[in-house]
């Protein structure tokens, strides 16, 4: 097989086991979402596609909307372009792997990042990521980078508009197949490896922090509730609207059936499917991102309450 044929086989694939990032794009996806603060600012993913794994070589973030005064997709288009050229200019890889977002507490379940990475998976390439970065978590002393894409099954079905629950009941879709999540492995080339352990060496005396056994700090756990308590409300109005809705069609399964009675004529049910179809249906995959991410809520309260009956494990052996 030559290498022709093994591009096309490694593009039609859609396999995708690890995502390999570059330590230098972390700190770039770091420091580009600190500087843009508060304002969560996406960017571009660059790298290679290299049969089962991603490689993330570099990445540039896109231009600020509020120091723009053309907002329009075309001129971010134009932008990423450009780059892309510039980057190719002095032979640093500029094929499209995906792109990155910031968010607040891992909150980025939502209609718009769905149609932004279907259009990635569509248009450029299946195997097309997003790497979700939390600045809070991560100032809780644990870096917060995932790794999304959306399932071959959501694809399929995101095809098809517009999204009526009748077509979501019979592909019986569950809040998790929507995004498949990518492990991330972060890789560090040699040179730097010699760096760090040279840094490592020079240090003789040794401290100790105790700032990790903190356990007074409960603002990240109270906003995730507060995050959750917000999903939670708007999911009950989405299931507000479907009961409402339900009972407009009852209501008039009900006056078409009483009217038919009463002319003495047979209640045709084809004419009465068409006549209790409603005008605007809610959207079951509202409901379904909010369950998402009130799953993901679940998640992150589990991690931080474990890890807060670790400290407090720890600051218990030191007391004695």
């Amino acid at each position: 097989m030559n290498i022709e044929e093994q591009i096309i086989q490694d593009y039609s694939n859609p396999k995708l086991d690890v995502v390999q990032i570059d330590g230098l794009v972390v700190l770039k996806i770091i420091k580009q979402c600190k500087e843009y603060l508060p304002d969560l600012v996406p960017g571009q993913l660059l790298g290679l596609d290299i049969g089962t794994s991603l490689e993330v070589s570099n990445c540039f973030p896109f231009p600020n909307p509020r120091d723009q005064e053309d907002e329009n997709s075309e001129s971010i288009a134009e932008y990423q372009l450009e780059m892309m050229r510039y980057l190719r200019d002095v032979n640093i890889d500029s094929n499209t792997v995906g792109w990155y977002t910031p968010t607040y507490l891992n909150s980025f379940f939502n209609e718009s990042v769905i149609e932004t990475q279907y259009n990635y998976q569509a248009t450029i390439n299946q195997k097309c990521v997003v790497i979700v970065y939390d600045p809070i978590k991560t100032s809780q002393g644990t870096l917060s980078l995932k790794c999304y894409r959306l399932t071959q099954s959501f694809m399929e079905l995101f095809k098809e508009h517009p999204f009526s629950r009748e077509r979501l009941d019979q592909a019986n879709l569950h809040f998790n197949d929507i995004f498949e999540q990518i492990p991330i492995k972060i890789h560090n080339s040699q040179l730097i490896n010699a760096l760090l352990y040279e840094f490592d060496g020079a240090s003789d005396n040794l401290s100790t922090n105790f700032d990790r056994l903190n356990i007074s700090n409960t603002i990240y756990l109270e906003k995730v509730v507060e995050g959750m308590t917000e999903c939670l409300e708007s999911l009950n109005q989405e299931l507000n609207k479907v009961y409402t809705t339900q009972r407009h069609i009852q209501t008039q399964k009900n006056n078409y059936i009483q009217q038919k009675t009463l002319e003495g004529k047979k209640v045709d049910e084809e004419e009465l499917a068409s006549m209790i179809k409603p005008a605007n249906p809610p959207s079951k995959l509202t409901s379904l991102l909010l369950t998402n991410q009130i799953n993901n809520y679940c998640d992150q309260i589990h991690s931080f309450s474990g890890n807060s009956l670790t400290k407090l494990s720890l600051l218990k052996e030191l007391k004695k």
